[in-house]
């Protein structure tokens, strides 16, 4: 099988992160991904919603799509969550299939700097995700970037432009973000009263 891989703090999952999946699906034709919030992102000081909250905003937020599905994978192991150690995790638990990491070109373009790059690679495919105002990659710029242009599944597919720090300062200022969050999420953000402390919403 061959599986995809979207890590991300998820606070909270929301439309962009959904059309990134759907677009790594097709353009890598890959039969299921996984979402995977992480722990403890190394790159930020901490998330405003916890672990299991975040879980939980992802399986709603996934509903009955049965393309996609939720790894607890990194809140369980505790501690900062790397790639590297994450890649290493499933290809235990899916040893027979294969793994493709989903990545924002956002993101990707900051992939030398990782940890473990070059077990990163070996572990899984790499596939890049256009995003809204980071243009398209050439292969000059993915190789600065640490990847392997002919090794690099490269998907040029509109996704809504949605920032998660923009999307959680509106829920504090009591913006509408209907169209920015599924139902689901956006009903369970209410319940719990998630993100209206503007002092940790950034």
């Amino acid at each position: 099988m061959r599986i995809g891989i979207l890590g991300g703090t998820f606070d909270p999952i929301h439309a962009g992160h959904l059309a990134a999946a759907r677009a790594a699906i097709d353009c890598a034709g890959l039969e299921r991904v996984l979402l995977i919030p992480t722990g403890q992102p190394p790159h930020r000081s901490g998330t405003v919603a916890d672990a299991k909250q975040r879980v939980e905003m992802c399986r709603l937020a996934i509903g009955e799509d049965k393309a996609l599905e939720v790894s607890d994978v990194e809140v369980r192991r505790g501690g900062v969550s790397y790639t590297a150690e994450t890649l290493h995790d499933l290809s235990r638990i899916y040893p027979q299939d294969e793994l493709f990491l989903i990545l924002g070109w956002d993101a990707a373009r900051l992939f030398a700097t990782w940890r473990k790059p070059e077990e990163i690679r070996r572990l899984a495919q790499v596939v890049v995700v256009s995003r809204p105002g980071s243009g398209a990659p050439d292969s000059a710029a993915l190789q600065a970037a640490g990847l392997d242009p002919g090794g690099t599944v490269l998907c040029l597919r509109p996704t809504p432009d949605i920032s998660g720090s923009a999307l959680r300062r509106a829920i504090a200022r009591g913006e509408p973000v209907g169209e920015r969050l599924p139902a689901a999420v956006a009903e369970y953000i209410a319940k719990h009263d998630l993100y209206r402390d503007n002092r940790r919403v950034g």
